[in-house]
């Protein structure tokens, strides 16, 4: 028995790119045990822009409570406000930004939170979620957040430009290894605005919110091209 593994786009193999779509030709076995292998593989390589990003949950938060952290001088422990309603959904949020960003411009502020994190404690405080935010890896971090200040944002979904306007957001908790994959396509581009790079085709396509059916970009507005998101 024996396995060729050809990409369908060159006949070559890529071993060395995370997702690429396959087919297989397997000599010797029976024709139902062929399909069937055929359609495990191509699901278990197969991937696209939208099918690798829609294992975020990613939502605009406001930041109503800002404090630091009792136990670690890196962090601060967050209340944000995930919804509109009354009384709001609210979680709480450790994130390490107390050495890059002073507490009152991190205070009453939209940013990007990534919603299906697995719940965790850190340094004895219970974390639910991340929020998002660009790194240029020389002392700059800075939270992602949407073009325009407007509260009525507050608990919408992120979602990649030109994709559909109501998204089913994902609720399973994305895994560690998912997270570090999906996340090292996400960057900051020339435009200052946040964008995730397909891993079959390099192409970008921004993030961004809507609202009366146009399009906010999430911007990260002080750091240079290139930088990553995490």
């Amino acid at each position: 028995m024996f396995f060729f593994f050809f990409s369908l786009q060159d006949n070559s193999i890529h071993l060395d790119r995370p997702y690429f779509k396959i087919q297989i030709i397997v000599q010797g076995m029976i024709p139902p045990a062929r399909n069937v292998m055929l359609r495990v593989m191509q699901r278990r390589y197969s991937c696209n822009a939208s099918a690798s990003f829609n294992l975020l949950n990613l939502k605009i938060g406001y930041t109503a409570d800002v404090q630091v952290h009792p136990n670690s001088d890196k962090m601060y422990v967050s209340k944000i406000h995930l919804s509109r309603s009354d009384p709001p959904h609210i979680k709480q949020v450790c994130s390490g930004l107390r050495d890059f960003l002073p507490r009152d411009e991190f205070q009453d502020k939209l940013v990007v939170v990534v919603d299906n994190m697995k719940k965790c404690k850190l340094r004895g405080e219970v974390s639910e979620a991340m929020v998002l935010c660009g790194d240029d890896k020389v002392g700059h971090v800075q939270p992602c957040r949407p073009a325009i200040m407007d509260q009525a944002l507050i608990g919408e979904q992120v979602v990649l430009e030109n994709s559909p306007l109501n998204p089913q957001p994902t609720s399973r908790r994305i895994k560690t290894s998912e997270w570090e994959d999906v996340s090292s396509r996400l960057y900051v581009n020339a435009d200052k605005k946040a964008v995730y790079r397909d891993a079959e085709t390099g192409q970008e396509h921004v993030l961004c919110v809507y609202q009366d059916g146009q399009s906010i970009p999430i911007v990260v507005d002080s750091l240079p091209q290139g930088s990553p998101i995490r």
